[in-house]
């Protein structure tokens, strides 16, 4: 695998410019795929009711956002993409969900559009997003968002992850949307775990999907 720098303008292009048949933009939470499968035990753990206020964050089109809309008080949507966030708006409005919003943003500043403080956020969720930053940069946004929730509060991570050499796994990288490119930098789960450790999480549970692919729900209490 080849070691790649962040480029927030190159990975905001990318998702600018996404074909509408791409499966990392679609719409669709019971498509199916691997994106699919891990999102819906994403939303399980998040455990969401009434008074929950959830944060999707690398949003993208609103998938999660809209379908976690009629399970809780509220959903805030952020994403690097305007493009994103403007096909985010038009998904919720005609799955006529009326309590997401959505604003631009990103890891290194969540807030850039909105003052994610006030909002009373309790559970965050991020499906297919977190892969894009680089681990030092993962360990910053994963603390800024545990200040950013009210406790008990839970932050759901779904996406690729690394449970064994993926170098083992290369006929595989493509049933996983993983392509080693300039703006992939999976990370391996016990090195996530260990920053929601460092964090304080009360609780940490691991779910393996895939070799390549699996779950982190950290619990704050």
């Amino acid at each position: 695998m080849v070691e790649h720098g962040y480029d927030r303008k190159k990975l905001e292009e990318e998702f600018d410019n996404l074909p509408e048949a791409s499966p990392i933009a679609d719409i669709d939470p019971f498509k199916g795929d691997i994106i699919a499968t891990v999102g819906a035990i994403a939303l399980d753990y998040l455990d969401l009711c009434g008074e929950d206020v959830l944060l999707d964050i690398g949003t993208g089109r609103g998938r999660w956002a809209v379908a976690a809309g009629a399970h809780c008080k509220k959903v805030i949507g952020i994403d690097i993409s305007r493009r994103m966030i403007e096909d985010a708006r038009l998904n919720a409005e005609s799955s006529g969900v009326a309590n997401v919003e959505f604003y631009r943003g990103s890891f290194e500043d969540p807030s850039e559009e909105v003052d994610l403080k006030t909002k009373g956020i309790n559970k965050v969720i991020a499906i297919y997003s977190l892969h894009h930053l680089t681990d030092p940069m993962k360990s910053e946004a994963l603390t800024k968002l545990v200040s950013l929730i009210q406790r008990p509060g839970v932050i759901v991570i779904g996406d690729i992850m690394w449970f064994d050499n993926p170098n083992n796994h290369r006929d595989e990288w493509s049933e996983v949307y993983y392509d080693d490119n300039e703006t992939d930098h999976p990370a391996s789960i016990d090195f996530i775990r260990e920053v929601f450790e460092k964090v304080g999480a009360d609780e940490i549970e691991i779910v393996q999907v895939h070799p390549l692919v699996g779950l982190i729900c950290a619990r704050f209490l």
